[in-house]
């Protein structure tokens, strides 16, 4: 059972990083629109 939760807790954590990555990259994004601008 604490192996289970360990990979539950590993795989979590491992969406939220790629959550985040993907939130900054949308912030460079827009903040590159609005300076092209």
């Amino acid at each position: 059972m604490s192996i289970f939760i360990s990979w539950l807790v590993l795989i979590i954590s491992v969406a939220c990083a790629i959550g985040i990555m993907r939130i900054i990259n949308s912030v460079k994004k827009i903040e590159r629109f609005f300076t092209g601008e």
